[in-house]
């Protein structure tokens, strides 16, 4: 499934854009790099999944030198024992199966990431820009935009920005030093000096305009969209306290093998 969507955006994006510039062919290459990646997880998905297990009939028990059964044989390669439990249950797994498991759950969250990827490659390739969406962190554009909402951008020339636009711009230097970008403001005036274009910009909800000028290259889109306040989860994670609470989820999703491992082992005492 993964494989057959990559194949089909690589597909659908040759058809509608055609003929492309190298700066965006890295995009393509994503795109194949998906593909191969889907393809290589479901052959060794299956060849793993679907080989062939032969066994004999005969059992043999395998003990360790104080007699303790530490496997068991069928003809067809050994189990080993997992757990043992308080009331006489057998866990049994074999050792190449554990570790095909392993390497199965490894590629899965690799063939995830990669999808990740595409789809961030593709939406960028459809907005015209490398930051498709963002999320507004203050009120200085309220109440047109508010803080938390998530805006939706699109790549724009910036021959065809006129007054009035909302656009998002990377602050000029020596600004950029105390204002973080990007940042998203209404142009309110358009100048040409020297044969390159400036935006004076203005946010709906500041007293005064920008102390910058806009050059036409620090421009990255234009509004195109909004969904009001759903984007404070993202702000909260820029906080100290919310990265602290990604980090604490994601060391638990990591050793979460071990903790239930630990869980079982001390319920079976």
């Amino acid at each position: 499934m993964a494989s057959a969507i990559s194949l089909t955006s690589f597909l659908l994006l040759i058809l509608l854009k055609g003929n492309l510039p190298p700066t965006t062919m890295f995009m393509y290459v994503g795109l194949l790099g998906a593909t191969i990646g889907g393809l290589l997880y479901l052959g060794i998905d299956a060849t793993i999944t679907l080989k062939e297990q032969r066994s004999g009939d005969n059992i043999r028990l395998i003990r360790s030198s104080n007699g303790r059964v530490i496997a068991i044989g069928n003809g067809g390669g050994n189990y080993v024992i997992r757990r043992l439990h308080r009331r006489g249950e057998v866990k049994l797994g074999r050792p190449n199966q554990l570790k095909d498991k392993r390497i199965l759950k490894w590629m899965k969250i690799t063939l995830i990431t990669f999808l990740l990827l595409e789809a961030y490659l593709i939406i960028v390739f459809i907005s015209g820009t490398f930051t498709p969406i963002m999320v507004i962190p203050s009120q200085s554009m309220a109440p047109t935009l508010n803080r938390g909402d998530l805006v939706f951008i699109v790549g724009v020339d910036a021959k065809t920005i006129n007054v009035g636009d909302i656009i998002v711009f990377n602050v000029p230097p020596p600004y950029n030093k105390y204002t973080p970008s990007p940042v998203i403001h209404r142009v309110i005036k358009v100048e040409v000096k020297g044969g390159e274009i400036f935006f004076k910009t203005k946010g709906d909800n500041n007293p005064s305009a920008d102390a910058w000028e806009v050059p036409a290259g620090n421009v990255i889109g234009k509004l195109n969209g909004k969904i009001p306040y759903i984007g404070f989860p993202i702000l909260f994670l820029k906080t100290p306290y919310g990265l602290a609470v990604a980090a604490l989820l994601l060391l638990t999703w990591i050793f979460r093998p071990q903790l239930r491992k630990a869980s079982r082992e001390g319920g079976s005492e």
